[in-house]
């Protein structure tokens, strides 16, 4: 992973790596083994955290813990976020400590978010930042709203209609069709 995010990196950055499986079960309310769709939770995170980047400027790392499935972890990028499955054996846990240590050199801020609290000690004593999974739930709350005035401020404030975007004789014959 070291070279990987060494070829990335750049000066000043800050980094957000995620405890994914933490989050999503915060983010559910619930225990993760009563999650229904675990794959949908990932792919909702995922774009969540897609929109987090893109918003705060931050790189991400979302790390899934795997430990307990055979075979090798994985490394994959998708919506320019960097997504860890750990190996079988490895707590997710052990990979952000040893993430944080790697990366501490590349990034002026790393931020981990989890609610495990020995994982927030661990992280804090190789200088990172930490925050729960709950406070990290909360700037992706702020964000879509950000999102949301945004948008609203960019589009006047006023509700586009399929109507407002077609031709006038457009609009005109769709009326008619309606009417008859």
């Amino acid at each position: 992973m070291k070279s990987s995010v060494s070829a990335r990196k750049r000066k000043g950055q800050r980094c957000l790596i995620v405890d994914g499986y933490n989050v999503i079960a915060r983010r559910a309310g619930r225990a993760l083994a009563q999650i229904v769709d675990l794959e949908q939770a990932r792919r909702d995170m995922e774009d969540l955290l897609s929109q987090y980047r893109a918003i705060y400027d931050e790189d991400v790392v979302l790390v899934y813990d795997a430990h307990q499935r055979d075979g090798l972890g994985a490394l994959e990028e998708r919506s320019g976020i960097r997504i860890v499955y750990t190996d079988t054996g490895e707590t997710a846990d052990a990979r952000i400590e040893r993430l944080v240590y790697d990366m501490r050199d590349d990034y002026r801020e790393i931020t981990v978010a989890t609610s495990d609290a020995a994982e927030q000690q661990v992280s804090f004593g190789g200088g990172a930042l930490r925050i729960s999974a709950n406070e990290l739930l909360r700037r992706i709350d702020r964000m879509q709203d950000y999102i949301i005035r945004q948008t609203q401020q960019e589009n006047g404030k006023l509700r586009h209609t399929l109507a407002d975007t077609l031709g006038t004789d457009v609009a005109k014959q769709l009326d008619k069709w309606r009417r008859t």
